[in-house]
């Protein structure tokens, strides 16, 4: 099974709030290659802004550092799914960086992992983790 990772369920694991736990579980299963996880550079880059806003830049590199150890193979922006997320920005009520979650969920044939209800609607495979 795939899953991609919203820059949310990246976060509320970090931060251990509701839903860390489901995150956590997914990361032992692809830890024991029983799922693989999925994670747009767009997205990483979103978790970045977000932490370094809230605690500096120094915190986001350390953040960031730690990611990259996961079992997440980082998806990069190609002409494919920069359009695929322009569509989906087209159609859907969602930021540009959420559609790049959806984007890569549909090139990689996965389910969605967050908490963010911007999503609801847009897409019909979710995992929700709250």
């Amino acid at each position: 099974m795939n899953y991609v990772l919203d820059s949310f369920a990246v976060l509320a694991y970090l931060g251990n709030e509701e839903g860390a736990e489901k995150v956590e579980h997914l990361l032992n299963k692809a830890e024991k290659l029983e799922a693989k996880l999925f994670m747009s550079y767009v997205n990483l880059g979103e978790v970045y802004y977000i932490v370094a806003r809230e605690f500096g830049t120094a915190k986001a590199n350390e953040v960031v550092a730690v990611i990259k150890k996961w079992p997440v193979e980082f998806v990069g922006v190609n002409e494919s799914i920069a359009l695929t997320a322009a569509r989906v920005k087209a159609v859907h009520s969602l930021s540009y960086a959420d559609a790049f979650v959806v984007a890569t969920a549909i090139d990689k044939r996965g389910i969605i992992v967050t908490g963010d209800r911007e999503f609801d609607g847009v897409y019909p495979h979710i995992l929700w983790i709250r």
